[in-house]
Parts: C-alpha cells; structure tokens; sequence
C-alpha cells in the first residue's frame, strides 16, 4: 500500500526535454512520481490575424502520452480542447489543466501532441496561441510516494511479569 502528498509541490525543471515541430516531450525528475499536473496553451485559428476578440470556430486540442522512463510504448491518457478565454481579453484562448491522475509510483516520460496545429496552418489564416517548436506546457507540479508501508511484519510475543501484593 502506497501513501502520497497531499500537496502538490513543483518539480524539477526536465532536463530531458524536447519541443519539436507539433509535439513536447519531456521527463519527470522525481523518481518516485505518482501524480503529474500542468497546464496547457490554448490555440486556435481564425481567418484574419488582425481582428481581436473574434470568436474562432475551430479550437485546437493536445493529445497526451505517458510511458515509464525507458519503456518503448507510449499510452494514450486523453485529449484536450483549448478553452475560450473570455470575450475582453486579447488573446482568444486560455491555458487549459491537464493531470495524469494516480500513476505506480516511478519516473515518467509525457509527450504532448497538438493534433489540429498542422491542419490549422494548411488553412492559411492565423494560427493563435501556440508555434511550431514552442513549448505547449507550463507549471509542472507532481505528488511524490511519501513512503511504503509495509503489510506484513514479525510475529511480536509480549511477556509480562506480574506481581501480586496482600495487604
């Protein structure tokens, strides 16, 4: 049986990282991880990049791998859409939360996939929130395995001397 924080902390910065084209890679440092969360960049298209405030049809969306550090499979977590950010801001789409959930204790590899960004750009138009070899992510916190406790133990024999005193 496994217990975790309570608390989220923030983790290490990922020195095994990589943002390349449509997708981000990078590795969770703790070792012994059982939650992830981060949030995402929310982008979209729209026909004119001049015009602010318009509300864009087509929301863009992440799709996240997971895989333990040095596994070969990458396993599909979910998919994400870009939330509207609202009507008086500037940008048209804001940052979105994703988390893994409870994971086996470990160290982990995520891939993040913006699914529609390569379809937006064949559009013409503005792509709006993110760029190619950008970083899609920010506030990386985790939970980390606070400690094991163990289910079995040796057997404990109590010996008790007792004396008894007439009075």
């Amino acid at each position: 049986m496994y217990q975790r924080r309570r608390k989220w902390t923030s983790a290490l910065d990922p020195s095994t990282h990589s943002e390349s084209g449509w997708e981000n890679t990078f590795t969770i440092e703790e070792e012994d991880a059982v939650d992830v969360r981060f949030r995402l960049s929310g982008y979209g298209w729209k026909q004119n990049a001049g015009v602010e405030n318009q509300v864009v049809l087509e929301k863009g969306s992440y799709k996240i791998y997971y895989r333990e550090n040095g596994a070969s499979d990458w396993i599909f977590l979910a998919r994400v859409e870009a939330d509207r950010a609202g009507t008086d801001e500037t940008n048209v789409y804001k940052k979105v939360g994703m988390a893994t959930g409870v994971l086996s204790p470990g160290k982990y590899d995520i891939k993040i996939v913006a699914d529609r960004a390569s379809i937006f750009t064949a559009w013409g138009g503005a792509l709006e929130g993110i760029t190619s070899g950008g970083k899609f992510w920010s506030d990386l916190q985790v939970r980390v395995q606070r400690f094991k406790i163990s289910e079995g133990g040796d057997d404990l024999t109590v010996t008790e001397d007792v004396g008894i005193q007439l009075v």
